[in-house]
Formats: structure tokens, sequence, C-alpha cells
């Protein structure tokens, strides 16, 4: 079957046919052996860290932490952490459903709405997952829910129960909200799909697209009419999850956990594959299909922050559209700054306006991505510096609890 595909794949170089999987299956191939053999070990550590977690993450281990990383993020988080719990459990009659699906359907998804409930919950919202098998006629019976967020696109919508929304709707009142999507892979035009959140009183959309890019678009303006109109939910970190923890070597060359479709191959190949083959690390993700598992998919999201831990440099890219425009960093980007990792990043277009200039290793091509590497591997004091601020701007400015906060407020007008 390998002989097979080889051929097929050589057959469509001769010819000059674009071969994406075979380029991609190619780049995998020359991921450094080590890479590979230390999955188990690694795996393995992982999971008992976080068996072991109130030892491990205990004030006197923090205390005595010969790490300044380690030692501020502590007092950094503590302090966000003070100024956020319950501080939205005044709005009495919000409590929030969110429709989320499994790693399976859509990893980023799982990610963005997990630890938006997390947060939610923290600052007092009585909130709630909706399963992507669970019976929504049940969960409305049993958490009362008085705001359901969903998703615009029909992996998401064929999976709620309407009739059982109807029905509750007719007693109750239940805000619905869907993202506000201009266009996508899978989407029906945008006029359909407004005339059908019309038809389903559908009371707001929002976005995780930062709030710089849905004033600047005109392609969002056909959602300001909706209720609150368009509620931006920009990506932050969630500060529950991510985080230094004391006790842990960093032995590891570098740590990249982020999913692989096809979208993202040209980038990853360009700009990994010289990394990738040289140096040995942590590669991690839904649709990588190196053993069937993954820490995202495997196991409690607590061992990513301590894989983390172990990173010397944190490997971030963006798509092209987080590059050319300023809807978005990626979740990653606010992650490995809360975890306290030196991070290399390529130049998506927001980051200017969200971290400091010496917070980040920031590339604009492959060559300097590849110089930046070697930079913080030979310098670890200098990184340790740059990941110190960019520690500093994320629990100041860019948690998930800054972003929820907004979103608390605009639906707490909507159910006046």
């Amino acid at each position: 079957m390998n002989a097979f595909v080889e051929g097929k794949s050589l057959l469509k170089r001769v010819l000059g046919i674009p071969d994406p999987y075979g380029n991609f299956r190619r780049f995998k191939g020359r991921v450094h052996p080590r890479t590979l053999t230390r999955r188990d070990e690694i795996f393995a550590w992982a999971e008992a860290q976080v068996q072991d977690l109130a030892r491990r993450e205990s004030p006197e281990a923090y205390e005595a932490s010969p790490d300044p990383l380690v030692r501020r993020g502590w007092e950094l988080r503590g302090q966000a952490l003070v100024a956020f719990r319950n501080k939205c459990a005044g709005f009495g009659d919000l409590r929030v459903l969110v429709h989320t699906p499994p790693v399976s359907v859509s990893p980023a998804g799982a990610s963005l709405f997990d630890n938006l409930v997390q947060t939610l919950e923290y600052m007092g919202i009585p909130s709630r997952v909706l399963q992507w098998d669970e019976s929504l006629s049940v969960v409305l019976e049993s958490f009362a829910p008085t705001v359901l967020m969903t998703s615009d696109h029909p992996l998401y919508l064929e999976r709620l129960g309407w009739e059982a929304l109807a029905a509750w709707r007719r007693e109750r009142p239940l805000l619905l909200g869907l993202t506000a999507s201009p266009s996508g892979e899978g989407l029906a035009p945008l006029a359909e799909r407004l005339a059908w959140a019309g038809a389903h009183e559908v009371a707001f959309y929002y976005t995780f697209h930062s709030a710089e890019d849905v004033l600047c678009k005109g392609e969002y303006s056909p959602f300001r009419d909706v209720g609150e109109g368009v509620i931006p939910v920009e990506f932050g970190a969630n500060i529950l999850q991510y985080y230094p923890v004391p006790g842990v070597v960093r032995d590891l060359d570098y740590v990249f956990l982020a999913s692989s479709n096809r979208r993202k191959w040209s980038r990853y190949i360009g700009w990994l594959g010289d990394i990738l083959s040289r140096e040995s690390g942590f590669l991690d993700g839904p649709g990588w299909e190196f053993d069937g598992r993954t820490i995202m998919g495997s196991l409690p999201q607590d061992a990513q922050r301590y894989v983390y831990a172990r990173a010397r440099v944190g490997l971030n890219l963006h798509l092209e559209s987080q590059i050319k425009g300023v809807g978005e960093l990626n979740e990653r980007t606010y992650q490995l700054a809360a975890c306290g990792v030196p991070q290399l990043v390529d130049n998506a277009a927001l980051l200017p306006a969200r971290f400091r200039a010496q917070g980040l290793y920031v590339a604009s091509d492959p060559r300097q991505y590849a110089a930046h590497f070697k930079t913080i591997l030979s310098q670890p004091e200098e990184a340790a510096g740059r990941a110190l601020e960019a520690m500093d701007d994320v629990y100041r400015s860019h948690t998930l609890f800054h972003r929820a906060e907004g979103l608390v407020l605009r639906l707490w007008r909507l159910l006046q």
C-alpha cells in the first residue's frame, strides 16, 4: 500500500500535478526520529503530573522555585484570580449554555467553548457545556439556561433539537446566539442564513475576531441590526488551565501543540521543515496521526501546561488570513505567554496591538524564523526575559476573563 501511495505521488510530481498530501506526508517523514521515540515517555510523564497536581502546585513549591518566570507567573495569576472570582455573580438571570463539539469534530471549537464555560463559571455566571450527543430537551429542563450559544454552521445546527427549543422558548426567555460568519467552508450564502436566523429568532451574533476587525470590516454590517449586534469575544488565555508550573526542567528544544489540516500544510512545510527535521521536541495535535493519540484529546487539559513547561521554545504559526488581517491571534499565542514559554511566532497583523515588541520572537519569513530559534536556544537568559514581558502582557490585559467580562455585560443588557 505504501509503495502504491508513493508511486502515485511520484507520478503526480513527474506530471506537474499538485500533491499536497504527498508533500505533507514527506514533511512528516522527515521529523527528527527522537521526537517520535520520546512520545510514550512524555505521555506517561504528563499523565503522572496530572495525577499529583495538589502537591506539585502547592504554594510551597512555587515559593521554592528558582525560576523567576514561575514565581512571577504565580504572583500575576494569583492577582487575576482574586480580581475575577465571582466578579459577575450579580447578573442573576444570566445562565449560559454553550454548544461544544468533541475534539474529533473540531479541535478549535472544543478548546474555545470549553475554555469559555470554565471562565464564565469562575466569574460567577452559571454555565454549562451542551455536549454533542446530549438531548437538548433534557438539558433545558435540568439547567434552565437563559442564553444558548452555538455556531452558525450546519455541523452544529443539525445537532440541536429545534422543536424542543421552540417549545421551551414559548414559556421562558432564552436568547439564541450564533457565530457571525460572513463566509466560510460549508456555509450557505449569507442572505439565506440571515433569513433562517430571523425565522428562528436569533437574538445576537458573536465572533472570536477582534473588536478592530468587527469595526473595520464592512462584511460584518449585515449582522449589526440583530439584537446587540456583533459581540466580540476575542481569544485570550484561560489562566485556570494555562500558567507556569514549578519543578519542571526545560529539556525539550521545542513544543508545538497544534492541529494539522490541509489549509495549514504549506506554512508548516515552509516554516517548520528545517527545525523539525534537525531538532527533537514534542509535536502533537489532531491530524498529525503519529500513534493514534494526542495530548489534547487523550489526557486532561492540565497536561498541556506541563508539556509546555518542558519547552525551551514554544513554536507558533498562524493562518495566512491572520497574517494579512487584524482578525485574531490564535489561542496558542496567549497560552504560551501565560505559561511563561519563550515564544517563536510569525508576524500576525494583530501582534503589535496585543504584545510589546520585545515580548516575543517575531519572524517575517522562514529564514528569520529558523534564526530566531537558534537564538532562543543559545541565549536562554534573554529568552526568559522576553517570556517574562509577554507573560506580564497576558495576565494584565489578555486573559479570557478580560474577554468574557465584555460578553457578560452585553448579554445581560439583552436580557433586560
